[in-house]
C-alpha cells in the first residue's frame, strides 16, 4: 500500500510540475516616456546610460517595420554623419537604442508603432495644424470673445498644459513620475471632450474641425494599433526585460492596457522609479 501511495504522490507531482513549466514566467515590463527630440537633461548618452541600467532583452521602439526589422534597425548608408551634421534628426530613442544595439549585439529592437504613409509629412502637417488651432484658440480667448463658462474653462486647460509642457523639459524620472500620468489622463479627457466641442461650435474654429475630430480618432487608433504589437511581443516571450520607449503622451494610455487581468501571467509593469533606479525585481512563479 505504501508503494502504490508514493507512486501516486510520485505521478501527482510530475503532473503538477509540468503543468507549472506549461506556465510562462511572466515578462518584466518597463514603459519610459520620452521627449522624441530630447532636451539638455534627456540626450542620447543619458538615455543610453538609463537603457544600460536595465539591461533589456528586448527595446520596443515608436517606429514601424520600415524602419526597423530582424531585431535591428535598418542600416541607412550616411545615417550618422547626417545626425551629426544635422541634416537627418533622428529622435533619441532611435539612436540611443542603436548605440546600445551595437554594444549589446543579443538585444533585440523591435517596432510597435501602426504604418503611417508619408509619416513625415505627416507629422509635419499636424505640427502645423496643432499650432494654428492653438493660435486661434489663444486669440478668442485673449480677445474674450468665448463664451465666460468655455473661457473659465480654457484657462484651466491651459494651465494644465503649460505645467506638463514644463515636465517635457525635465529629466526623464521627472516626465515618469505618476502624478504626471494623472495630468495626462485630464489633458487627454478635456482635448477630447472640451476642445472637440468649442472647436466645432465657434465660427472662427470650424475650419480646424474636421482635421480635429480625425486627429482624435487617429489618436485612439495608432494607441490600440501598438496596444496590439506589445501584446505580440508578450505573447512571443517569457521571462525577458522588455522596455518600451515611447512618447510621454502615449505611455498613460499603454500602462493602462497592460494593467488589464488578462497580462497578470505575461508581464509584470515595474514603475519607472524602480527601473530607473536599476532595482528590476527577479519574477517567479512561486
Amino acid at each position: 500500500m505504501r508503494v502504490k501511495c508514493s507512486l501516486l504522490l510520485i505521478l501527482a507531482l510530475s503532473g503538477f510540475l509540468t503543468a507549472a513549466d506549461a506556465e510562462p514566467t511572466p515578462n518584466k515590463v518597463i514603459i519610459l516616456g520620452t521627449k522624441h527630440n530630447g532636451n539638455k537633461y534627456l540626450t542620447v548618452n543619458s538615455l543610453f546610460r538609463v537603457i544600460r541600467k536595465i539591461k533589456p532583452d528586448i527595446i520596443l521602439l515608436e517606429f514601424d517595420s520600415t524602419s526597423i526589422g530582424d531585431c535591428d534597425i535598418r542600416k541607412v548608408s550616411g545615417a550618422k554623419l547626417a545626425e551629426f551634421l544635422g541634416i537627418w534628426n533622428n529622435p533619441i530613442e532611435y539612436r540611443a537604442a542603436r548605440k546600445y544595439k551595437e554594444a549589446h549585439p543579443e538585444v533585440c529592437l523591435a517596432p510597435f508603432d501602426i504604418y503611417i504613409p508619408n509619416r513625415k509629412e505627416y507629422v509635419t502637417y499636424q505640427r502645423m495644424m496643432e499650432k494654428t488651432h492653438q493660435e486661434k484658440l489663444t486669440q478668442l480667448y485673449s480677445n474674450h470673445q468665448l463664451e465666460p463658462a468655455d473661457s473659465l474653462k480654457y484657462a484651466a486647460y491651459t494651465t494644465l498644459n503649460g505645467g506638463f509642457l514644463q515636465k517635457l523639459d525635465s529629466s526623464l524620472e521627472v516626465m515618469n513620475r505618476e502624478t504626471l500620468m494623472d495630468t495626462i489622463y485630464r489633458m487627454n479627457q478635456i482635448e477630447n471632450d472640451f476642445i472637440r466641442n468649442i472647436t466645432a461650435r465657434y465660427n472662427d474654429l470650424q475650419p480646424y474641425s474636421r482635421w480635429y475630430n480625425t486627429s482624435m480618432e487617429f489618436w485612439e487608433q495608432r494607441n490600440n494599433g501598438m496596444c496590439e504589437k506589445i501584446k505580440r511581443a508578450l505573447n512571443a516571450n517569457s521571462d525577458r526585460t522588455i522596455l518600451v520607449l515611447t512618447g510621454l503622451l502615449h505611455k498613460p494610455y499603454l500602462t493602462g492596457y497592460l494593467q488589464k487581468r488578462e497580462f497578470r501571467k505575461l508581464c509584470r509593469l515595474v514603475p519607472a522609479n524602480e527601473a530607473l533606479a536599476g532595482q528590476l525585481p527577479t519574477l517567479s512563479l512561486f
